[in-house]
């Protein structure tokens, strides 16, 4: 698919000069000659699934409405004739022919690559001027899509009133491209930008995770909090009488602290087991997926057939960390323990996204490999090829 990906610019390059610093303009940077995409298959994808979907209308009713999925029919045939926009996040678990578009992305670790979000959007469709808190390659499927940019550090930042969507009130774009099929725009961090359709067009985004400290803290500290390491509890024995009953002793405070922190310092040393974990994590299967799969619940879910093909569960993250003793791989927020001799297995299932038979073949003569294969197989995060919910050939979906 890729002709050039950063044009003049090696991969090197691009991230020494642009990688969360600056945008990048490509002309013609994909190749997205033969990819037809249907409208009218996104919207039945829709209405038939729990795609992460939205509606963003500018002139509606009210300015600058936006409607979340699942959506019935009605909700599009209500539509006006212009300015709206349809956005699916993790298109990619429903028309596995768009995966072809995050492969060239892999020169960064996959837990940073988050998902790929079609938009679809009639002529002056847009969804306002804004900014992400993540970076963003946009690339154009079909049509054309007028972005504009600033890269002023001191632009307005207030938000348009009367609306959920973070719009900023009074941008002010100092740079402005048309972008064409096979176009890519590269984004930073920050950037306030504005993508507006000139008459039907379709553009793909490929985001990037950044988790904060805060959310990486909630999370942590919901984990660990029934750990043995906090159930230790506040002793006071043979403390003195106090003359003040308001005032917080230093000494209390104190003693309060050191329980948090004993708590803390022993949970951290299973942090980077945590990390694998959290950083692979899934987010609840789509119903229509799971059906469309044939999993359900049930206890006589066949051993890994080596005659068949497998690939991973729509959505499911790999990814391994390297230790002193072992390789911990991590599955679907699952934790697996192996030896440095299976480095290059580990590495094989981290880096497909279908397992052939001849390839399961001969990781099945090794006992711990063909243990965790099943395992994969039995928790549903690694299916059958044959239960595909899109024909691979054609792309075409049974959802429209």
């Amino acid at each position: 698919m890729t002709q050039r990906l950063f044009g003049s610019l090696s991969t090197e390059n691009f991230l020494e000069q642009h990688w969360q610093q600056k945008p990048l303009l490509v002309r013609q940077a994909v190749d997205t000659a033969g990819l037809d995409i249907d409208p009218a298959e996104l919207a039945g994808l829709c209405c038939d699934t729990e795609a992460p979907s939205r509606i963003v209308i500018e002139q509606g009713e009210t300015p600058w409405q936006m409607k979340v999925g699942p959506f019935e029919e009605k909700d599009f045939t209500s539509l006006p004739a212009t300015h709206w926009s349809l956005l699916i996040n993790d298109i990619e678990n429903y028309l596995p022919e768009l995966r072809a578009f995050i492969e060239p992305f892999r020169f960064l670790p996959d837990w940073r690559i988050d998902d790929l979000m079609i938009s679809y959007a009639t002529n002056q469709g847009s969804v306002g001027p804004h900014l992400d808190e993540y970076d963003v390659f946009l690339i154009q499927l079909q049509g054309q899509r007028q972005w504009s940019i600033t890269e002023k550090p001191d632009f307005d930042d207030s938000l348009l009133t009367g609306t959920d969507l973070k719009i900023l009130q009074n941008f002010q774009p100092d740079q402005q491209w048309d972008l064409l099929p096979g176009d890519m725009l590269y984004l930073p961090p920050g950037v306030p930008h504005h993508g507006v359709a000139l008459g039907e067009c379709m553009t793909l985004s490929v985001g990037f995770r950044a988790p904060s400290s805060a959310e990486l803290v909630q999370s942590w500290l919901d984990d660990i909090a029934d750990n043995e390491a906090f159930r230790g509890r506040f002793s006071d024995a043979k403390r003195q009488s106090q003359a003040d009953s308001g005032e917080i002793a230093q000494q209390d405070l104190a003693g309060l602290k050191a329980i948090l922190m004993q708590g803390i310092k022993e949970s951290s040393d299973s942090l980077d087991a945590w990390l694998g974990k959290y950083l692979t994590e899934g987010k609840r299967p789509d119903p229509a997926l799971l059906e469309a799969f044939d999993i359900q619940a049930r206890d006589d879910i066949p051993a890994l057939l080596t005659e068949a093909d497998y690939q991973r569960f729509p959505g499911t993250r790999l990814a391994y960390i390297t230790g002193e003793n072992q390789i911990s791989l991590f599955v679907g927020g699952l934790e697996f323990s192996l030896d440095h001799k299976h480095l290059k297995a580990v590495q094989y299932l981290c880096r497909e996204q279908e397992y052939l038979a001849p390839a399961l073949a001969s990781l099945c003569s090794d006992p711990a490999m063909r243990e965790l294969l099943n395992t994969l197989i039995n928790n549903n995060k690694i299916v059958l090829m044959e239960h595909y919910p899109c024909d691979l050939d054609t792309g075409q979906s049974p959802y429209s």
